[in-house]
């Protein structure tokens, strides 16, 4: 009875005679009755603003960072505003379009999570697989990119920098992510996105040496990206940490001694968020300081110069940079003829997977980015140029717009599944769609690595089986309701 302890946590003891029948009494039968209902009447508000929380901040992302673009001295290279702004408001319009049609299927539904034993079972198992994936990655990738112990990693977190060029020497010598051992391990690629979402959402059901051993491999996954002083690895988990606290919050019942825990949970995530644009200010100063790479696309704010110095100046310009320089090569990229990439456009991994696997010649039919640079001089791969020319490369502009009205549609539908039942496969993929919208104004991050490819190709397999035997399971169950006489 453990497991079960962990996911009831003492909380539902007075509704046991409700549930089995066979305890109750006459006296309690009305109180059980009248439980169900109170809750909803507590829950339906808040179930309300929760249906739409994601679209808000999904928007306000996407929509700020475009705005933000151009209150910098970038937006002046802009020789085609009108085309540019009607492409983003579109697409950005569709995504919302998707997400808001989605949800008018029919009425959000309450936020009771299911709690059953096979699926907290189920969470384990993964939790700890994953845990075990993320330490045996982290230690070959730590080995191959030259990581000789604990002080190396230290010193490379110290000075991003050598991390830095250091990636790129291992990569040019033909290691990294190429290697026989990572192709092996390539189709577990769904564990590299289980474990901080499960850990996240399902933390009061599991033990504390499940605990443990997850934020043992969290703490490892981590420790590789900023060995090589890459900041994907830490801001991949923040989101995931954010996308797991919002399916928690929306899926636990209202009660008054939960806001403490949200009180927690909120102060953990804006950490986690200080956290990341600390570092990240940090990383990119000591880039700036060993590459000169200010400059470009960055300008250093006088004032902010004068207050923290010039390194850490250009590092918080490249900080705020970050998310806004993308939409100067959208727009090169706009002005670009379309010429199909043969599907092998949208995914840089994939792309190298054809060519190492296939003998696919990548220079016959390059991407969009890759022929803006050759034509308007953008680098495609020094600097990044939103989501969007990636998708266009096999989809066309329109094409890419109109993706993002399925992007928001299955952003809706996952949303509603993990906040209402907690179910794995949703709750996955909605995490994984919170890091794909949250680089739109960079690339198309699930596309950039290969485990995260073979990741949702997974997930969204298992999607459709799962709403395909929902459907049929509802299908069948409307049937029997029929009675007889009417069928006749």
């Amino acid at each position: 009875m453990t497991a079960v302890d962990g996911i009831s946590r003492g909380r539902h003891a007075s509704h046991v005679g409700g549930l089995g029948g066979r305890h109750s009494s006459a006296s309690q039968t009305p109180d059980h009755r009248a439980q169900p209902a109170a809750a909803a009447n507590r829950e339906a508000p808040r179930s309300r603003s929760a249906t739409w929380l994601p679209l808000v901040l999904a928007l306000a992302w996407m929509l700020g960072t475009f705005g933000a673009f151009w209150m910098t001295r970038l937006a002046s290279d802009v020789g085609n505003p009108g085309q540019l702004c009607a492409f983003v408001f579109t697409a950005t319009a569709l995504f919302a379009g998707g997400y808001v049609a989605q949800m008018a299927r029919r009425p959000p539904p309450g936020s009771a999570p299911t709690h059953s034993i096979d699926r907290v079972r189920q969470v384990r198992y993964l939790v700890l697989a994953s845990s075990v994936y993320y330490v045996v990655v982290s230690l070959t990738r730590l080995a191959e990119f030259g990581a000789t112990g604990p002080q190396s990693v230290w010193a490379s977190i110290q000075a991003p920098a050598i991390g830095y060029v250091n990636k790129f020497d291992v990569y040019q010598q033909g290691f990294g992510d190429t290697s026989l051992w990572m192709n092996l391990l390539f189709p577990l690629g769904v564990l590299s996105v289980a474990l901080v979402p499960l850990l996240v959402v399902y933390w009061r059901s599991l033990p504390n040496w499940l605990r443990l051993a997850g934020m043992v491999g969290t703490a490892m996954h981590i420790a590789f990206y900023l060995f090589i002083g890459t900041m994907k690895g830490l801001g991949d988990v923040v989101i995931m940490l954010a996308a797991g606290m919002l399916i928690a919050r929306a899926s636990v019942r209202y009660r008054p001694r939960t806001r403490s825990r949200r009180r927690r949970a909120l102060v953990l995530v804006v950490g986690a968020f200080v956290l990341l644009a600390v570092y990240m200010s940090h990383s990119h100063s000591t880039r700036a300081s060993e590459f000169g790479t200010t400059g470009a696309v960055v300008q250093v704010n006088p004032t902010v110069e004068r207050v923290v110095g010039r390194p850490m100046a250009e590092g918080i310009a490249a900080m705020i940079g970050y998310p806004t320089h993308g939409y100067l090569g959208l727009s090169y990229n706009l002005q670009v003829p379309f010429e199909w990439s043969r599907g092998l456009g949208s995914a840089p991994s994939a792309a190298i997977f054809a060519e190492q696997s296939f003998g696919a010649d990548l220079t016959e039919h390059p991407p969009f980015p890759d022929r803006t640079e050759h034509e308007k001089g953008w680098p495609a791969r020094m600097y990044w140029a939103t989501i969007y020319p990636w998708l266009a490369s096999d989809l066309t502009f329109p094409g890419a717009a109109l993706f993002m009205g399925l992007v928001g549609w299955l952003f809706a539908g996952s949303w509603r599944a993990a906040m209402t039942t907690r179910r794995v496969v949703p709750t996955l993929i909605f995490a994984q769609l919170c890091i794909l919208l949250v680089y739109v104004p960079a690339n198309n991050q699930l596309g950039m690595a290969p485990e995260s490819i073979v990741a949702m190709a997974t997930l969204l397999a298992l999607y459709a089986v799962q709403s395909l035997v929902q459907g049929g399971r509802q299908l069948s169950a409307s049937q029997r309701s029929v009675p007889w006489s009417a069928g006749r």
